[in-house]
């Protein structure tokens, strides 16, 4: 039997990888019957994200309306996280990227969540996790993926022929579409805590990626 192979760099895997960060999971969830997904995955890979991810949580948290999932993330893990030794340059790094913005009521503040080259890595690497468990492709290198959050509407046509799938409706749920046309190997649309969505596209190489970026004048997200 062949060893299994890392999801994210193709090396040996000897461990796995929680695909959506277990810290976007509350302790409500914790009994919950619905598997985690997880890929094979490499000890450097896996231990790569353990910074980010965090980061990554605490952006999304703030990206969007509470509801009692975001809540509890944010009066839970959250607070804890911001305790820890650590937690003085985790508030500094997101309080880095709150944008003052006039509103009918007022002053507030908003986040940007793709201007966010940290929070993007973690999203990428959502996104070619879920890439290997689905069985697309054995292994999607970080500079194959384009993402950003969801601009525009999507035409109900293409919306439709998506394959839909979730890791907990209410934390994660998702669509896929095998397109594999122009060097376009699949796309992607996340929703997390059912209001804060995104689009990515996963290409064939990383070459092509970097022409279509130029050609259309995508964002390099």
């Amino acid at each position: 039997m062949a060893e299994p192979i890392c999801a994210y760099c193709g090396g040996k895997a000897t461990t796995k990888d929680h695909v959506v960060p277990r810290g976007l999971y509350p302790l409500s969830k914790a009994g919950s019957r619905v598997q985690r997904i997880t890929v094979p995955a490499c000890s450097r890979c896996n231990s790569g994200w353990a910074d980010d991810e965090p980061h990554f949580r605490t952006v999304l948290l703030l990206a969007g309306e509470a509801n009692p999932i975001v809540r509890e993330l944010w009066e839970g893990k959250t607070r804890r996280s911001f305790l820890q030794p650590d937690g003085g340059r985790r508030r500094r790094h997101v309080a880095q990227l709150l944008i003052p913005v006039e509103l009918p009521e007022g002053e507030r503040y908003k986040i940007y969540p793709a201007d966010d080259h940290r929070f993007m890595r973690i999203l990428r690497k959502v996104i070619r996790g879920l890439c290997h468990h689905h069985g697309l492709l054995p292994v999607v290198s970080d500079d194959q993926v384009w993402a950003d959050v969801q601009r525009y509407p999507i035409p109900s046509e293409l919306f439709d022929e998506m394959a839909k799938a979730h890791a907990m409706p209410d934390i994660i749920e998702y669509r896929y579409n095998h397109v594999q046309a122009d060097d376009i190997h699949s796309t992607w649309h996340l929703r997390f805590f059912e209001r804060t969505p995104f689009y990515a596209i996963v290409f064939d190489t990383a070459q092509a990626r970097e022409v279509a970026l130029t050609s259309a004048n995508l964002g390099a997200s």
